[in-house]
C-alpha cells in the first residue's frame, strides 16, 4: 500500500509505503529502504524514516513528481540537449554507486526504474547488491540486465555498464538527436552492452569520459558553457564579497545558450527593473527574474525545494520549460552571503554550487567556512570556489588544500567580457 502524505510542519509531500510483514516482497523492499538511508546523492530518492507495527513496515521517503524515463521518451520529442543531459546525470548516479566508498551494483537498471522530474533519479534499489556478491534469487529484467547477473554469477561494475548500454540505445532511438551524435552514442552503447563481460567497458567512470569525448565541441577562442547545466546556486562566503555581481555575470553568460531564470532570496526592485526593461536589449535578453517567497514563520523556504521547481508565489521553474530551447534552460540562484544557512541544502538540490569569497588581503576570514566544508569532504565535483576581484597576493588567503578560480574585475555584469566568459566555461563545464 502506498500513501501520499504532507508533513504538517514543513508542508512538503512524502510517500509512505506500507508493506505487510508477511508479504513475499517485504524483505526486498525493507532492504531497499535500508540501502537508501545510507546513500546521499541528489539523483537517489531520500528515505527519511522506517517504522513498523504488528502488521506493517512503513517506509517514509521523498515524493518524486514526474515521469519514468520510458514514459518521458515515448510521449515527447526529446532533443539532443535533453538526451545528453539525462545521460550525464544517470552516469553521475552510477559513478557514485560504483565509488569505492559505496560499491553498489543496481542490477536492474532500465527505463522504468529511472524518474525524470526536476532532475534524473534512479529508483528501485531493492535489487542492489554489494560488488562481488552473487545476484542469487533476485528478480531482474532480462532485456536490460547483464547475462552474468541473470545466471547468478558474481556481480561487478560492468554489470550496470551493460544495462547503461541498453539504456543508451533506447534513449537514442526515441530522441531527435542529430546523426553524428546518434552514431557516436550507438557505438558507445555497443561497447557497453557486449555479452562478454571481459571485453565490456569496465566502469561508468570510463563511460562518462567516452561521452564527454563524443560531445566535445571544436575549440574556439574560449571554453563554452555546457548546454546540459540546469541549476546553479551562487553563495557568498561572507557578506559584501560581490555574490550578486558574480551571479548576474553568470546569468548573462548562460543566457546566450538558452532562457535563464534568475532568482534572489530577497526581491531587488532595481535589478528586477533592469531585467524587465532591457528584456529586448543586450542586458536582460533571455533572463527572467523571480524572488523567493518567505514561509509563514518568516524563514526562507528550502532552496532544495526551489531547485525542484516549487518556487514561491506561483513561479515554477517548470513553467519555463526544461524542454524549451533545446533543453538549455538554466536557473541561477543568488543565495547571498549566508553559507552556513544555505550551502548544504543547495549542494543537494542544485547541479552546481559556486562559493564566492573576497579577494582582498584582509578578507581571509571569508574562507573559514570553505575550510570546514573541505574537512567534511563537501567541496567535491558539485562545488566550485571563486575569488572575486583578486589581487596578486590572493592565493595566500586560501586554506591549505583548497583551490579557487579567480574572478576578474568586471565593470558591467550584464555584458561580461571574454575573460569572464572563458572563466565560466571552465567552471560550469567547458573544455
Amino acid at each position: 500500500m502506498v500513501w501520499l502524505a504532507e508533513h504538517r510542519t514543513l508542508h512538503t509531500k512524502r510517500i509512505i509505503k506500507g508493506i505487510r510483514r508477511d508479504s513475499p516482497a517485504h524483505d526486498v523492499l525493507a532492504a531497499e529502504a535500508v540501502t537508501l538511508m545510507r546513500l546521499s546523492h541528489p539523483g537517489i530518492p531520500e528515505v527519511f524514516d522506517v517504522d513498523e507495527d504488528d502488521e506493517f513496515t512503513y517506509i517514509i521517503e521523498e515524493f518524486i513528481e514526474g515521469d519514468t524515463l520510458k514514459a518521458f521518451y515515448l510521449k515527447r520529442d526529446v532533443s539532443e540537449g535533453q538526451l545528453l543531459d539525462h545521460l550525464e546525470q544517470i552516469c553521475s548516479v552510477l559513478e557514485y554507486l560504483q565509488d569505492r566508498s559505496v560499491r553498489l551494483i543496481h542490477l536492474d537498471l532500465k527505463p522504468e526504474n529511472i524518474m525524470i522530474s526536476d532532475r534524473v533519479r534512479i529508483i528501485d534499489l531493492g535489487t542492489a547488491v554489494k560488488e562481488k556478491e552473487r545476484s542469487g534469487f533476485r528478480s531482474v529484467t532480462a532485456g536490460y540486465t547483464a547475462p552474468e547477473t541473470i545466471r547468478g554469477e558474481e556481480t561487478g561494475k560492468e554489470g550496470d555498464v551493460y544495462s547503461l548500454g541498453k539504456l543508451i540505445l533506447f534513449m537514442v532511438e526515441h530522441s531527435t538527436a542529430g546523426k553524428r551524435i546518434r552514431k557516436k552514442l550507438e557505438q558507445i552503447a555497443k561497447r557497453c552492452a557486449t555479452k562478454d563481460r571481459q571485453t565490456r567497458v569496465g566502469s561508468c567512470v570510463i563511460v562518462t569520459k567516452m561521452l564527454k569525448e563524443t560531445t566535445k565541441r571544436k575549440k574556439s577562442g574560449h571554453a563554452e558553457v555546457s548546454a546540459c547545466m540546469k541549476k546553479i546556486a551562487v553563495i557568498g562566503l561572507a557578506r559584501g564579497c560581490g555574490t550578486t555581481h558574480v551571479a548576474v555575470s553568470l546569468a548573462s553568460v548562460m543566457a546566450k545558450h538558452g532562457p535563464v531564470l534568475f532568482m534572489q532570496k530577497k526581491r531587488d526592485p532595481q535589478l528586477e527593473e533592469i531585467f524587465a526593461t532591457d528584456a529586448k536589449g543586450r542586458a536582460g535578453r533571455g533572463i527572467s527574474y523571480a524572488a523567493y517567497a518567505e514561509d509563514r514563520a518568516g524563514r526562507g523556504i528550502s532552496y532544495a525545494a526551489y531547485a525542484e521547481g516549487r518556487v514561491g508565489r506561483g513561479i515554477s521553474c517548470a513553467a519555463y520549460g526544461t524542454s524549451g530551447a533545446g533543453g538549455h534552460m538554466s536557473v541561477i540562484a543568488d543565495l547571498s552571503g549566508e553559507p552556513v544557512r544555505f550551502f548544504k541544502e543547495a549542494l543537494a538540490g542544485f547541479d552546481l554550487v559556486i562559493l564566492v569569497g573576497g579577494g582582498a588581503v584582509w578578507r581571509n576570514e571569508d574562507y573559514d567556512f570553505a575550510e570546514r566544508m573541505a574537512r567534511e569532504k563537501l567541496l567535491g565535483p558539485g562545488c566550485r570556489v571563486l575569488m572575486n576581484m583578486t589581487g596578486r597576493h590572493a592565493a595566500e588567503l586560501l586554506p591549505c588544500g583548497i583551490k579557487a578560480f579567480k574572478f576578474p574585475y568586471e565593470e558591467n555584469p550584464f555584458s561580461p567580457g571574454a575573460e569572464t566568459r572563458k572563466l565560466f566555461g571552465k567552471i560550469v563545464g567547458g573544455s
